[in-house]
């Protein structure tokens, strides 16, 4: 994962969460579970290789270490959203960045280790551009573009639960 100390040291009461530093690679609307991780391999220990396999078959071999999956409404509806969001976090992701969330998703993501943030319009983001997300400013910015917007779902009780996985 690719991060930059923002505080230092053994987790505190200065702990901050770290800034993230990635790369996008995005979907549209209503990506659903399975699309994400089909359910004949929720179960599977490997999950992370078969990561939308009925999308793109040779997509989860490409994707590398510090990605940031991007996508617009309704992300992650369906059954075995903890499954996905594992296997995701398995392949690598940092983060799942949104317009919206299916109920349970976000708990999901922070379950197993990555934030899931939403934000107001996805669509500035392009899969390859470089993304920097800053929770405790609670802004991700499109460095590829420029292109800044707020997080709109960073509230005090997740930023004490990221600083405790991240931080």
């Amino acid at each position: 994962m690719a991060v930059s100390e923002a505080g230092g040291g053994p987790l505190g009461p200065d702990a901050r969460v770290p800034t993230l530093f990635g790369v996008a690679l995005t979907f549209a609307d209503h990506l659903a579970a399975r699309d994400v991780l089909p359910a004949r391999f929720a179960g599977a220990a490997d999950g992370a290789t078969h990561l939308f396999a009925d999308l793109d078959a040779g997509l989860a071999a490409r994707i590398a270490p510090g990605t940031v999956l991007v996508a617009g409404h309704r992300t992650r509806h369906g059954d075995d959203g903890a499954a996905a969001a594992r296997a995701l976090a398995a392949a690598g992701f940092i983060a799942v960045v949104a317009a919206s969330f299916a109920d349970g998703f976000d708990e999901h993501c922070l379950a197993a280790g990555m934030p899931a943030l939403e934000v107001d319009a996805p669509s500035i983001f392009h899969t390859g551009g470089r993304v920097r997300i800053n929770c405790e400013a609670g802004t991700i910015a499109n460095l590829s573009s420029g292109d800044r917007q707020p997080i709109r779902n960073v509230t005090d009780a997740m930023l004490q639960r990221l600083r405790a996985l991240l931080g």
